[in-house]
């Protein structure tokens, strides 16, 4: 990941765009940033301590519970 300030990124905005990808592209505030990356932090944690617990299911029966849902 590069981070760059605002007048770096304003002065060279397609430049930057073209090294990331040729495709869509997601531009967020840092403060953003470490609040999702911190969420998500916490919800692989979480999803570790439920397989630890055996708290967890098959690939059949989650496939099975979202095509029900359907």
């Amino acid at each position: 990941m590069q981070a760059v300030n605002y007048t770096t990124a304003r002065n060279s905005l397609k430049l930057i765009i073209d090294k990331v990808c040729d495709k869509s592209i997601v531009i967020m505030s840092l403060d953003e940033y470490n609040r999702t990356h911190a969420q998500l932090k916490r919800e692989l944690k979480e999803a570790m301590e439920q397989i630890e617990r055996g708290e967890y299911m098959g690939i059949d029966e989650a496939f099975d519970r979202v095509i029900a849902k359907y």
